[in-house]
């Protein structure tokens, strides 16, 4: 896995794009691991990943836990999961649980909408999503939500969602948000619009949270957002600099990371190729989350 900069990871939370929904979020010497997905393809015989998931959650040393946002094939791969191990403490929404006991998960932690839970030194909040649930052919309704992750810095990992203004302002109200991840891709046809975001609808997305960097997520890695690859990055920089704009745009190819909370680590190289957008606010709220 590759570094944007060289900052102290001793004072400042990694975060490590693993492709599609998949990150890794290192703080404290603690690894939290969201919506694993590191096959080869969705549920084992669909669409074909674009490359290779060169991650080896074999190699991890003192994982946290792991958040799962919903259970569809593309965000809960049983595999990947196996493969992270089965005793660590694993959160989830409503509906998911059993099926995750019967094959074999041993800590599995069932959160609704802001219910909350310390993970090592992380503190992980649901939070709503607008978007739906189930797992066919067997789960046909079940939980779906996105996360707050406090540690170090504050993280608001949407999982997969629709644009819900007041949703978005809500979670900004109520947390001082160092990172909003976000999906961009899949709001092209018309019957999906209502549970996914295209890159302009995550930008202001980002507005409403107050969030000071944006990455995004849920993009190129399986071809399944009836759009071009490349297309929605593209999109969302041409966006990301037009007047206004204040939550700065950081694209992490799959294996890179970032870091937050070092100050001009989190922006290290300084260049602008994958980054855009604007001074964060000067009435920036400080601290991990905010009195609601």
């Amino acid at each position: 896995m590759g570094d944007r900069g060289s900052a102290d990871p001793s004072s400042a939370t990694r975060v490590t794009y693993l492709g599609h929904a998949s990150l890794a979020l290192e703080s404290g010497g603690e690894t939290l691991l969201t919506d694993p997905v590191y096959s080869d393809r969705i549920a084992r015989y669909f669409t074909k990943r674009s490359r290779r998931s060169e991650f080896r959650p074999e190699d991890l040393r003192r994982v946290a836990g792991v958040v799962i946002s919903h259970a569809h094939h593309d965000h809960l791969d049983y595999r990947s999961l196996k493969r992270v191990g089965t005793a660590h403490p694993i959160v989830v929404p409503w509906g998911v649980a059993r099926p995750m006991r019967w094959r074999g998960f041993t800590d599995v932690r069932v959160l609704r909408p802001w219910e909350e839970v310390a993970l090592g030194g992380w503190r992980i909040t649901a939070v709503p999503a607008q978007h739906f649930g189930g797992r066919l052919p067997f789960v046909f309704t079940s939980g779906y939500q996105g996360y707050v992750l406090g540690g170090a810095s504050c993280v608001y990992f949407a999982g997969d969602t629709g644009y819900n203004e007041r949703l978005f302002r809500e979670i900004g109200r109520r947390f001082a948000i160092d990172l909003a991840v976000l999906p961009i891709a899949g709001a092209v046809v018309p019957w999906f619009r209502r549970n996914h975001m295209n890159a302009p609808e995550a930008l202001r997305a980002a507005e409403l949270l107050r969030a000071r960097h944006l990455l995004p997520i849920h993009f190129d890695t399986f071809p399944i957002s009836f759009e071009p690859a490349g297309r929605a990055v593209r999109q969302l920089l041409e966006a990301s600099v037009r007047p206004g704009r204040t939550a700065i745009v950081r694209v992490l190819p799959e294996g890179e990371s970032m870091y937050l909370g070092s100050g001009p680590a989190a922006d290290p190289d300084g260049s602008r190729d994958r980054e855009a957008g604007g001074p964060r606010p000067s009435d920036r709220r400080s601290g991990r989350e905010a009195a609601g």
